[in-house]
């Protein structure tokens, strides 16, 4: 540590956890003290704070706030792990219920898009994942159109998938039809970066969204919310609120997509499974 700088405190680390619960809904045990002070620090160096006390005081004040820091905050201290084709039956799901419950139809997705919705979608594999699979569908079924909005909490996160380049080794789970058809490589190939193509991001709208605090639709808006693998970070009574405001912001018959690992548990009234962690919203 450098010069009169402590490093995390056990106050400086409940004045933390308890902001970023009340935010965010993540928990910040205290056996995860050393991790939190490493992520926090790399931002501290990163806006030049001479100390993390220092840094947190200014995160956490007025100023910082009208700076917008909290956000940064919060940003370094979540967990982004994500992947192309993440739990591949979610899609299946989704080109099923595209084929077999709204084609025959000609509603939705014809007489208007398909509204989708990727909450916390990280750095934007779920997303354009999702758009590669609705465009193979538009490829299939004539007439078919779709919208996908993008949201996550943390800027960081964000400003990657608005620009849509990955490491070669990123796309590894994307068949070898799709990378030829919906990716660009890179001139040099020393960089190994693969780019999404314009086709795609041109059909991805991303933005800002917190789940905890963030204002949900007032009315029905979307026909199909993928929320995954995020709400296991929160507590019951934040996850419960958040099932509240996707069920709020589904329409009727729209289909939520939840974690494998995650449950609606005790919030699942206005809901019916159609397979594993997939609902309806119930009409």
């Amino acid at each position: 540590m450098n010069g009169g700088d402590e490093g995390l405190s056990p106050a400086d680390h409940r004045r933390v956890a308890h902001f970023v619960e009340r935010q965010a809904g993540i928990r910040l045990p205290t056996q995860k003290r050393h991790l939190i002070e490493v992520r926090l620090r790399k931002r501290q160096r990163a806006i030049g704070q001479a100390t993390l006390q220092g840094y947190l005081d200014f995160a956490l004040s007025p100023a910082g706030a009208q700076a917008a820091e909290p956000l940064w905050l919060v940003d370094a201290l979540t967990t982004n792990k994500t992947d192309f084709f993440r739990e591949p039956a979610h899609f299946q799901a989704l080109a099923d219920h595209v084929r077999h419950v709204l084609a025959p139809r000609r509603e939705i997705g014809w007489a208007r898009p398909l509204s989708v919705w990727s909450a916390a979608c990280s750095t934007g594999e779920e997303p354009y994942t999702l758009a590669i699979v609705l465009r193979e569908l538009q490829a299939e079924l004539t007439g078919f159109d779709f919208r996908i909005e993008a949201t996550d909490i943390a800027p960081s996160v964000l400003e990657t998938a608005r620009r849509a380049c990955y490491p070669a080794p990123r796309i590894e789970p994307v068949a070898e039809v799709y990378r030829r058809r919906y990716f660009l490589r890179s001139r040099d190939p020393q960089r190994g970066v693969i780019k999404m193509g314009p086709e795609l991001r041109s059909v991805v709208r991303f933005s800002t969204f917190n789940l905890i605090t963030g204002q949900y639709p007032g009315k029905p808006r979307h026909d199909v919310i993928f929320c995954r693998n995020v709400m296991i970070y929160f507590g019951d009574a934040d996850r419960q609120r958040v099932i509240a405001g996707l069920r709020d912001a589904l329409q009727p018959g729209g289909l939520l997509f939840i974690g494998h690992s995650e449950s609606l548990g005790g919030a699942r009234e206005g809901f019916e499974p159609v397979v594993p962690t997939v609902y309806r919203k119930l009409t």
